[in-house]
């Protein structure tokens, strides 16, 4: 077991302490009175190995103050002590300095922070390697479990429960049902990591619900049968429903006959009056064609005039239309001659063109032939060179602009060509349209002549000397088939007088009282298969309400088979557990209000639980944990013991023990206090100081 004490401490500007040395042994008294600086003993082992105080703060006031609480400026604070790790001694330092700057400018330093050395066997380093050194010898968090006696205890009670299972071992679920059956089966159960707290809980719910169901039922089933409509004779509801249905048919048969009869009169006048509204057509086309007959003896015949306006009419338009064509062509005409003549001016803007670049000589100037830099004349042979390289490119470009205009002359050439062809089509088209237009003007003439001569004819005849009344009616009195049409047509509507009539409004009334009596009928015959449903329906929850039952005992059953294990699985825990300690106990379950147990993790001391204890409970309670832990991890540390003097007697512990002890009226001192003379003895007990005064 690896074995840390502290063999002597260093202090200095540390919390009000401005320079203190204590010497440890294995038992050691720190006493004095309130304010003295105990706590800070304790509080500087933790800042000096993990940069908090034994609070587990990391902020809390490390510098001096001066008589007016404030911070005194430029001093270093400083705690270092040397330690013994299995009879290895090593040296630790932690020091906190202020950082003081000049800024530029500036004639005062300024305060621009804190920075903290570290120093291992007085090796200085980093944080990140002093941490890394402080946590090979012991974890932090281990630490604080093992030097406070209230540090375990402080803890939430999830972290405390998960220590001691660590400690004791977990138990699974497997090994503590294994060679019990009922026990078996139920872990079984347990699959796609289902836990048998998430089944516990699956078979309450079930539990529940089922219960739940089966209480509602008896609602359900009265709710149901309220629901439930008379009962009848159903029986003899049927026969008689059967009887009105036969009487139904009798009488729908009797109607049927009297409507048939009815309709026959009805077909046989319907076809008189189709056969009427026939002749009264035959007579009406008769009477049309007299009317017009007498219109055209008392007009003259006006179809030949009428025929020679039409064609007057027709070749008017035709005129107009050749007119039109006409102008549209010469306008086009007119265009084509314009493009023709700025064709012919590209033409010959070409040939000036042509000859201005076939002409076109090469030209020096003595200035082309000096270096432009600076300005000397080049060699004769070199200017040669550039000449001949000028005159090449000059009579190279010459070609290409003379081959460009030429391909532009012929391309302008064919245009004009192509435009004098077109000019040519139109003259054609025009000369035939003003031929077309003269021999028009010339048939309209012809046709007013004829229309003159018919107007002239016209007015030497007119018609006869009657109304067109009187000779639309001689010519209808010489009609016999018009006047026998008339005679047949009065003698049928003189049998229309009499309208066909049918008298049934008794079967009517007979039907519509047989239909009464058998909705009533069926209304009371559907009450039986409503009836059937409700006690099926009434059935089917009698069913249900026993295979509920059933169901319930089954899984509660079940549920009895969990209780019995959790209460295995507890009681093996706990024991194993409490196994491990001496003064205390550890109860790691909570029995609820329903049954059902939860996790928890309660110290008792002598079933007290340990935030109820008096200060001496707690101290060895927490001695008999630190003693376990100790085991468990194997490695022991200081424990700090604050308020000491109120704890007479402490339980055995192989940790070195610091015994933070108030003594009224003394200053911070080690060893053994003395009252009156006496002697007193940290290890053997204390007594309270009211006690010895």
């Amino acid at each position: 077991m690896k074995n840390i004490q502290i063999k002597q401490m260093n202090f200095i500007n540390f919390k009000g302490v401005r320079k203190l040395t204590i010497d440890f042994d294995k038992n050691t008294n720190i006493f004095g009175d309130n304010g003295t600086g105990k706590t800070t003993v304790f509080d500087g082992f933790t800042w000096l190995l993990f940069g908090k105080d034994s609070t587990d703060r990391k902020d809390f006031e490390i510098k001096t103050l001066d008589k007016n609480n404030v911070v005194i400026p430029q001093i270093e604070h400083e705690v270092s002590a040397i330690i013994f790790v299995d009879n290895e001694e090593i040296s630790i330092r932690r020091i906190l300095k202020e950082n003081w700057v000049k800024k530029r400018g500036s004639l005062e330093t300024e305060f621009s922070g804190n920075v903290t050395d570290y120093y291992w066997n007085d090796v200085p380093m980093q944080q990140k390697e002093f941490q890394l050194k402080v946590n090979h010898i012991l974890d932090e968090s281990v630490f604080k479990m093992i030097t406070n006696p209230l540090a375990f205890n402080s803890l939430k009670w999830q972290d405390r429960r998960s220590a001691l299972v660590q400690i004791a071992g977990e138990i699974s679920d497997s090994e503590l049902a294994s060679g019990i059956s009922e026990y078996e089966n139920l872990i079984a159960q347990l699959t796609q990591g289902k836990t048998l707290e998430d089944y516990r809980k699956q078979i309450a719910a079930s539990i529940k619900k089922a219960k739940e169901d089966l209480k509602a039922i008896p609602t359900r089933v009265d709710e149901i049968s309220k629901s439930k409509p008379e009962a009848f004779d159903f029986l003899k509801l049927s026969v008689e429903l059967g009887n009105l249905q036969f009487e139904f048919d009798n009488v729908e048969a009797k109607i049927l006959d009297v409507n048939k009869a009815f309709q026959s009169q009805l077909d046989a006048q319907r076809s008189d009056k189709l056969k009427a509204n026939n002749l009264q057509g035959e007579i009406q086309i008769i009477e049309q064609n007299a009317r017009k007959e007498a219109d055209n003896r008392l007009k003259p015949d006006t179809s030949v005039l009428d025929g020679l306006i039409k064609e007057n009419d027709n070749k008017k338009s035709e005129l107009q239309s050749f007119e039109n064509g006409l102008k549209t062509i010469e306008s086009k005409k007119d265009g084509i001659a314009s493009q023709i003549q700025s064709i012919e001016k590209d033409i010959e803007a070409k040939r000036k063109s042509w000859g201005d670049v076939n002409a076109g000589e090469i030209s020096f100037n003595d200035n082309d032939f000096h270096c432009p830099t600076c300005k000397r004349e080049f060699e004769s042979g070199d200017v040669e060179e550039k000449k001949k390289q000028a005159a090449d490119n000059f009579n190279d470009k010459k070609k290409t602009d003379l081959l460009k205009i030429n391909t532009d002359g012929k391309n302008l050439a064919t245009q004009k060509a192509n435009l004098d062809l077109e000019l040519k089509t139109i003259d054609v088209r025009i000369n035939n349209g003003k031929e077309s237009i003269v021999l028009i003007k010339k048939d309209i003439q012809s046709i007013v002549d004829k229309i003159d001569l018919e107007n002239a004819n016209a007015s030497t005849s007119g018609p006869e000397n009657k109304t067109p009344g009187e000779i639309t009616k001689a010519i209808l009195d010489k009609n016999q088939k018009y006047q026998e049409l008339l005679l047949e047509l009065e003698a049928m509507e003189s049998a229309f007088k009499n309208e066909p009539t049918v008298d049934n409004e008794a079967l009517v009334e007979q039907r519509k009282n047989i239909l009464k009596d058998v909705e009533e009928i069926k209304v009371k015959l559907q009450n039986e298969a409503q009836i059937k449903l409700v006690d099926k329906r009434i059935s089917d929850l009698q069913k249900e309400e026993s295979a509920l039952a059933q169901q319930i005992a089954s899984v509660e059953k079940t549920q009895f088979v969990i209780e019995k294990f959790n209460k295995l699985k507890i009681d093996t825990l706990e024991q194993k557990i409490n196994s491990k300690f001496k003064f205390v106990n550890f109860k790691m379950f909570q029995t609820q209000i329903n049954g059902g147990e939860i996790e928890c993790c309660d110290c008792l001391i002598d079933g007290v639980p340990f935030s109820d204890a008096n200060t001496a409970s707690k101290c060895n309670a927490g001695i008999d944990i630190i003693n376990t832990l100790c085991e468990f991890y194997q490695v022991t540390a200081p424990i700090f013991l604050d308020n000491r003097e109120s704890v007479i007697n402490i339980i055995d512990c192989d940790s070195q023990i610091v015994n933070l002890i108030v003594w009224e009226g003394s200053s911070l001192n080690t060893g053994n206090p003395r009252v009156n003379g006496i002697l007193i003895d940290g290890k053997s007990g204390l007594k309270l100081q009211k006690e010895l005064a």
